[in-house]
């Protein structure tokens, strides 16, 4: 890990999502979200048919699909 950040990440319906205290390894090729992380931030987690959801306060905040038992979120980072 070389530090925590901030990052933005545009989901699915175009809208943006900022994560905070994102671990930042610059060896990885793929980012990788903790669920675990998530929960503790408020956001409920349903997984139904190989879409996940996690959802605030009866919000849809980020959707992802599974695909060779890994989900991939919806979205990707933004960068500059």
């Amino acid at each position: 890990m070389e530090g925590i950040c901030t990052i933005l990440i545009k989901i699915f319906d175009g809208m943006m999502r900022e994560l905070k205290k994102v671990m930042y390894v610059p060896q990885m090729k793929r980012n990788i979200i903790s669920v675990g992380v998530l929960k503790t931030l408020g956001l409920e987690l349903s997984i139904k048919d190989g879409v996940f959801e996690m959802i605030r306060d009866s919000m849809l905040v980020l959707k992802g699909v599974r695909c060779n038992n890994l989900y991939y979120l919806k979205g990707s980072t933004v960068t500059g």
